[in-house]
């Protein structure tokens, strides 16, 4: 997948910092098209930070850097990398409970950033386990076959097959659909809303036309939105507890960043995006096909019908 190429917002009046972050910006390449620091607090106000956006948290002290993100986020289009001083892999799960993409330990390793940066989808490139200890091989070799017979894949494993793409980094459909089915009752039931939005596009594309569409759409996605390619020309996004408004303005901004980067057909013509939005809870809605039916084009519709 072709990584976008974002600026990238320092937020610190650290030296060391700012001095890491520019050695990321430089390891991760066509990744990042610029590197900008804002030193003072006062300066963030009428800005634009949609982008890259690395958060010291002297920058705010003593405000908390946590209350400072989900404020942020609301404002800015940004994959936001906190910095900690204490244990990253603590922090982490916070970081991304509040919107952040991850926690990363001070002092910064550059190339340890560097590998975010350079992600779509601002994680890491490659994840790699801790190397295990040498094995004695001798005792080992009459047995691992045996050891290894009939193991089936670990349970994370076989879940993450069943809900991701891996290709794409989108739900599964059957994943999606199960989700639907859930929150389309839960809506009903408790009148929370329920928004859904499509992009569909006319013609062929190609599997890296498909991917650049999946990564904008997940740039725009918080962790409790579900987004998958549940039909052959469409995308579609669920977005718990997102009302008539926020669905209609999340569609706009990934319609507007699909504009942005020009994609093709597999015909080399410009590819033609439509759009379309819709929210339950709706009296007139039967069921959760229902509802996915009002967003999906005749065809897409008709090809989940069978």
């Amino acid at each position: 997948m072709k990584t976008p190429t974002r600026p990238l917002f320092v937020l610190s009046a650290n030296a060391d910092v700012i001095a890491a972050c520019n050695e990321a910006a430089d390891l991760a390449g066509a990744a990042v098209a610029s590197v900008s620091v804002c030193d003072a607090l006062s300066k963030l106000e009428g800005g634009n930070f949609d982008g890259l956006v690395v958060v010291d948290p002297a920058f705010m002290a003593p405000l908390s850097i946590h209350e400072f993100t989900l404020n942020f986020l609301r404002e800015h289009r940004a994959l936001l990398f906190l910095l900690t001083p204490g244990d990253a892999h603590h922090a982490d799960g916070l970081a991304r409970f509040v919107g952040a993409q991850a926690a990363i330990a001070m002092p910064v390793d550059a190339a340890n950033l560097a590998d975010h940066l350079a992600s779509p989808f601002g994680a890491p490139t490659a994840l790699r386990p801790d190397p295990l200890p040498t094995a004695d091989t001798t005792a080992l070799s009459e047995s691992l076959n045996e050891i290894l017979k009939g193991r089936e894949p670990q349970s994370r494993e076989r879940f993450l097959e069943a809900v991701a793409d891996s290709e794409t980094g989108l739900h599964t459909p059957e994943f999606w659909q199960h989700r639907l089915e859930e929150e389309f009752k839960r809506s009903a039931r408790f009148r929370f809303p329920l928004g859904l939005a499509a992009f569909s596009w006319e013609g062929e594309i190609s599997q890296d036309v498909l991917l650049e569409l999946s990564g904008l759409l997940l740039l725009d996605t918080r962790d409790v939105d579900v987004a998958a390619h549940v039909a052959d020309h469409s995308l579609v996004a669920m977005l718990p507890h997102t009302g008539p408004e926020g669905t209609r303005m999340f569609a706009e901004r990934v319609m507007k960043s699909i504009a942005e980067h020009n994609l093709v057909d597999l015909l080399g013509e410009s590819l033609e995006m439509v759009s379309a939005t819709a929210v339950a809870p709706d009296a007139s809605l039967v069921n959760s096909n229902a509802f996915l039916a009002q967003v999906l084009p005749s065809q897409d519709s008709l090809e989940l019908e069978l």
